[in-house]
């Protein structure tokens, strides 16, 4: 591996947009023998992506048509970085000047206007950063690198690059470590990788949806149409068991309990034959109580057409109690804490709704029916 980093960057020093002799060396080495290198190594098997232990995969790219000045090789899970544009990964980045290579945990840095690659907004991109950089630091992980990274060039697709990652190591063209080194570095920022995996599996990351939120939307695309939904395409990987629902949900509704007690409510539960969680009473003064339970973020909440009709017609004698960030232990499908966010009474308004899926009717449809 240090010999094929170093090459690439002496090969850098021979930059073309064209499929010059010295390009297609450098193409054959980022595409083939820097992931044949990644993939030899035992870290498959190591517990880095979780529930995707030993599905990563390794891709690199020098340019499609024209040649890169900054060719990459990235270390991916593709449920969760389906393409370079989505979601984060391990990548190396070579300076377009040769002087060093960086082994970086990285965002996708551009998005698809249907005409071009265009940068990512500086706003979300900072804002992914920020999570990232506050996530790893409160996780003790060793950070002996650096935030950011440095091209060492204006060019504007190597700018976008530096503003979409979290960390890097920079290996100097003079200093490329030994193999070992270089797989110990992978490893730690593989570990690091793991963490972003396992908090965007909970819809923790900034823009991401609720685990619940990501299954309705599969689960109603699946009937809707079968043919185009599928755990691969989705891009996604955060489905929740029947299981770890349940526990979700009975996490939710005890806390929500507590508090209810604890301000001096009685308690009935009705989740199973109304349409709401809990019947609270003080002071001759009842409610009606929904309770949402999430490991994400308190962003959105899935409702039924019925849970919005009760809580419009029960207004102000109604009450939102929404647990969120509730840890969820997926091997043992135990789970705990969560933080406890109240709306009481709880006002629901039109434009807060968004659908995820329709219904439509097609005998009031005023097309001409052919039969």
């Amino acid at each position: 591996m240090k010999n094929l980093l170093e090459e690439v960057l002496r090969l850098q020093l021979h930059y073309s947009s064209l499929k010059t002799t010295e390009m297609s060396r450098r193409g054959e080495i980022i595409r083939h023998e820097v992931p044949a290198w990644i993939e030899g190594l035992p870290l498959a098997q190591e517990s880095y992506f979780g529930k995707f232990k030993g599905e990563f995969k390794v891709r690199g790219k020098d340019g499609t048509g024209p040649k890169s000045r900054v060719p990459w090789v990235r270390v991916f899970c593709p449920d969760l970085s389906p393409t370079p544009r989505v979601g984060w990964y391990v990548v190396y980045l070579f300076r377009p000047d040769g002087s060093g290579v960086a082994v970086c945990l990285a965002h996708g840095s551009t998005t698809w206007d249907g005409m071009s690659f265009i940068p990512r907004d500086l706003a979300e991109a900072a804002s992914l950063m920020h999570w990232a950089r506050e996530l790893l630091v409160d996780h003790g992980l060793p950070l002996e690198m650096k935030a950011g990274l440095d091209l060492n060039s204006e060019y504007s697709l190597a700018k976008a690059y530096e503003r979409t990652t979290a960390f890097s190591k920079m290996y100097d063209v003079s200093k490329i470590p030994n193999n070992k080194s270089i797989e110990r570095d992978l490893s730690v920022f593989l570990s690091m990788l793991g963490v972003l995996y396992r908090s965007t599996l909970d819809g923790r990351g900034p823009g991401t949806l609720a685990p619940e939120v990501i299954d309705a939307e599969m689960a109603v695309a699946a009937v809707a149409n079968p043919r185009r939904s599928s755990r691969s395409s989705s891009g996604q990987g955060m489905g929740l068991s029947a299981v770890q629902r349940l526990a979700i949900e009975n996490r939710a509704m005890r806390l929500a309990e507590d508090w209810l007690v604890d301000k001096g409510f009685s308690v009935k539960d009705v989740h199973r034959t109304q349409s709401c969680d809990f019947i609270a009473e003080r002071d001759g003064t009842e409610l009606v109580v929904e309770v949402k339970g999430t490991t994400g973020a308190a962003s959105s909440i899935l409702l039924t057409r019925n849970e919005v009709r009760l809580h419009k017609e029960r207004y102000p004698d109604n009450a939102l109690l929404v647990v969120h960030d509730i840890e969820l232990d997926r091997d043992t499908n135990q789970a705990s804490d969560g933080n406890l966010r109240i709306y009481l009474p709880w006002r629901i308004k039109e434009k807060f709704l968004e659908p995820i899926s329709y219904q439509f009717n097609l005998d009031t449809n005023d097309a001409q029916r052919l039969d």
